[in-house]
């Protein structure tokens, strides 16, 4: 009976699990945008990080309030920013008022290159505008580049910043990207809350002796309500 019951108990912690994955799944797929087959674009910052493990998520604060000149090119958290001239800006810029974010001096586009050893297939950020252009985003993987064009972002100098994440499937991993202002000079684009990271990741399953401790406290539970009975 007690391996029947360990059997039981470890059923029911899979198939919660198994729920639980399919609800989450589900959320993300009613949030994105499936334009590609390989990689979706996930509009929740929430259901991102839920999809998985961000290894890496990289601000730019400590270049403080006004404009900033972090070299070219610049590494933060496995992403390199390879842009004609990195700059970064704050809140005494006119540029944003909140955090501070990184682009190109030279207006558009961003540049980056994503780490590939370790395959991340997991890519998000915060993202504002300075004034009112569409943007498109350009995701380069391992197999090929996919290219979400036109898409409103929030205004920067408003105080706005808006979450944009991309999620790759099928053995695919992003090694780059370019964040392009529609209309071109004049629109200043920065990121910040810049985020890698891989999916898969599920709650452990516990461990053997765990799930024998449960069972065996089941049984003594039920053997203490007989004895009661037969009192």
């Amino acid at each position: 009976m007690a391996q029947s019951l360990l059997w039981v108990m470890r059923g029911l912690v899979l198939k919660e699990k198994t729920m639980k994955r399919l609800v989450l799944l589900a959320s993300v797929a009613m949030l994105s945008t499936p334009a590609f087959a390989g990689v979706s674009e996930v509009n929740s910052q929430m259901l991102f990080s839920a999809s998985g493990a961000v290894a890496f998520n990289s601000t730019f604060n400590d270049f403080g309030t006004g404009f900033g000149s972090p070299g070219n090119p610049f590494t933060r958290g496995d992403v390199t920013y390879a842009s004609a001239d990195n700059l970064t800006w704050g809140s005494n810029t006119g540029y944003t008022t909140t955090q501070t974010l990184i682009g190109n001096n030279y207006w558009t586009p961003i540049d980056g290159t994503i780490a590939s050893a370790p395959k991340y297939d997991m890519f998000g950020f915060l993202i504002g505008i300075s004034t009112a252009s569409p943007v498109t985003f350009v995701l380069t993987t391992n197999l090929t580049s996919y290219t979400f064009a036109g898409e409103s972002i929030v205004n920067s100098a408003a105080g706005q910043l808006q979450f944009k994440g991309f999620i790759a499937s099928g053995g695919e991993y992003f090694t780059g990207f370019q964040i392009i202002a529609d209309n071109g000079v004049g629109n200043l684009a920065g990121i910040t809350q810049v985020q890698v990271g891989n999916t898969g990741a599920v709650p452990a399953v516990p461990e053997p002796a765990s799930i024998a401790l449960l069972g065996a406290g089941l049984l003594g539970l039920g053997f203490a309500r007989s004895r009661r009975k037969a009192a």
